[in-house]
């Protein structure tokens, strides 16, 4: 596997000023980058640091777990598997919140190098399998377009059997990034991309029983690699694929393999560390151990 050599040069998804907004309209506090959120029925929080460039500012990190009496601590480096870990003492490497592995596509490579670079059977199914689509900006989404796609959504995470995100969660991520979500739209499916510091994510993508036999996953994916390079976006993040160093992860070997499909280089991620706060006692009385 290809593996990149820093994760540090361009700003995570999870860092953004949209992102903040997003997890604020969920009810999380944002404290620099760090997100924050009252554990129930107690007067403790748990806390999250995603994808922050390193290094991490250990002090912030203390004053944090103390301002808000931070029970529990996770953390999740911008560093790939094996980097060498500065100024994390006392944390422990703990399961992920994130996917821990992804794949990118270099976008400045023009379309037909990245066409060649797919797998045959990928490239067949664009080739063969068009697709009309509708491309619209998040802040011009209107209530009808969202509905259409969230109920395609929720039938194919009932069918997969999978834990998706709410209407509400979705409807906020779409208006939080506003100008930098673009929804791909068809009759019998869609796909949502959000635009952040030269980099398209590959956010959510759903498709009716139809929508598949027809490969639209695919063409929908192609179409929001099309339209990353048009944005000017310099990277394609397929945000997750399977990671054999987690068993959680063995059921995306679906997915996966789809994603792996369309080429690029795989990126690991150095994994997720937390830490007990300063009511440690506390927190193993209630169940969480180092």
């Amino acid at each position: 596997m290809q593996q990149e050599n820093s994760l540090n040069r361009v700003s995570d998804l999870r860092q953004s000023v949209e992102y903040g907004k997003y997890m604020e309209s969920l009810g999380w506090t944002v404290d620099g980058g760090i997100f924050i959120k009252k554990l129930p029925l107690v007067p403790f929080y748990f806390a999250k640091y995603q994808r922050p460039n390193c290094p991490i500012n250990t002090k912030k990190l203390i004053g944090l777990i103390k301002k808000y009496r931070v029970i529990l601590f996770i953390i999740e480096p911008n560093l790939p598997s094996g980097s060498v870990l500065e100024g994390l003492g006392g944390f422990k490497k703990s399961e992920p919140m994130l996917p821990s592995k992804t794949i990118w596509l270099d976008l400045k490579k023009s379309q037909s190098k990245l066409l060649n670079e797919m797998h045959k059977k990928t490239r067949y199914n664009i080739k063969k399998h068009q697709v009309k689509v509708e491309v619209v900006r998040g802040d011009k989404l209107s209530r009808a377009q969202f509905n259409s796609f969230y109920n395609i959504y929720k039938k194919n995470s009932q069918r997969q059997k999978f834990w998706g995100s709410s209407e509400k969660e979705l409807r906020n991520l779409i208006k939080s990034f506003s100008k930098k979500a673009y929804l791909l739209l068809s009759r019998e499916g869609g796909l949502l991309l959000l635009i952040y510091d030269g980099v398209a994510y590959y956010s959510h993508n759903a498709s009716s029983v139809r929508g598949k036999k027809k490969f639209l996953p695919t063409g929908l994916t192609w179409r929001a690699i099309k339209l990353a390079k048009k944005l000017g976006c310099k990277r394609f993040d397929f945000e997750g694929i399977r990671d054999k160093r987690y068993s959680i992860t063995k059921k995306w070997k679906g997915f996966s393999r789809f994603k792996k499909g369309f080429g690029g280089t795989e990126v690991e991620y150095v994994g997720a560390f937390r830490k007990l706060g300063a009511l440690n006692i506390f927190g193993k009385a209630i169940g969480i151990t180092v």
